[in-house]
């Protein structure tokens, strides 16, 4: 007998793996939605959904500021050359490991929603406000200057990746001939490890100054690169009192669903 009775799916996901697939939602009677662990909501299919009246909402804004602060200390990672010191396991006055500070950089963020803003007020005293420019879809802050993104590649020395994945941002980073070899790339956005892959490789064969991510895969985690590559678990989100934002805005929209009130609903 087929149970009609509205059912939520509460989606961790760790546990189904980063994917919910659309046979799996239709076996499912009566789905209402499914209400996301995660800001990220492009690993499930919210055209379909939309399609068979099942809200996909997500928990938005939790980590703004504990994914700020890890993109800030991955940086000062790179510019402190700090991946040779730890391959080296000590002190080396060779030119390689020679630092930079990162005040007066240029330094660019490439999406400028929570997170990007959150990093660029971080940035204000380590970098300077004149030298932080963000490129997004919206020019949305007179207090920061907006570059386009190609006119960044020649002079920028620190690059944050804090946009969303879709296919318009995956594509700027489709020719990376034109960044520079000063450049140091600090990647936290989810769903671009082809583009980092190629990153490294740039930096690998010294055609970038550095790159810095985060990585689950233990072959990436434990290999031993050449060059000032920073790789960390994902662990950008994990704050207490992230986390703590997190639950309890996951559990007020799963409630909302059963008041037919739905809020961050992302579909």
């Amino acid at each position: 007998m087929q149970d009609n009775e509205p059912k939520v799916i509460a989606a961790d996901p760790d546990i189904t793996g980063w994917n919910i697939p659309n046979d799996i939602i239709a076996q499912i009677p009566n789905l209402k939605a499914i209400c996301l662990q995660t800001t990220g909501y492009e690993w499930v299919d919210g055209a379909y959904c939309r399609e068979h009246d099942i809200a996909v909402t997500n928990v938005p804004h939790y980590a703004s500021v504990s994914v700020a602060e890890k993109c800030v200390f991955m940086a000062l990672a790179l510019a402190k050359r700090f991946p040779l010191y730890l391959r080296e396991g000590g002190m080396s006055y060779a030119p390689e490991f020679i630092g930079d500070e990162m005040w007066n950089k240029p330094t660019d963020i490439i999406g400028f929603g929570e997170i990007g803003h959150a990093l660029a007020r971080r940035l204000e005293g380590l970098v300077g406000n004149k030298e932080i420019c963000y490129y997004s879809h919206n020019q949305n802050d007179p207090e920061f200057h907006y570059w386009p993104f190609e006119d960044m590649l020649e002079k920028s020395e620190f690059m944050f990746v804090t946009i969303s994945k879709n296919s318009e941002s995956i594509a700027l980073f489709d020719d990376l001939s034109k960044f520079n070899r000063k450049m140091k790339v600090v990647v936290v956005s989810n769903g671009f490890e082809e583009v980092t892959k190629r990153l490294v490789e740039k930096c690998e064969a010294g055609e970038l100054g550095g790159v810095a991510f985060e990585s689950d895969d233990s072959g990436i985690l434990h290999h031993e690169y050449k060059t000032n590559i920073f790789v960390t678990p994902h662990n950008a989100h994990c704050s207490k009192e992230a986390l703590a934002r997190m639950f309890e805005i996951w559990t007020n929209t799963v409630v909302s669903v059963a008041d037919k009130k739905v809020i961050n609903q992302v579909n």
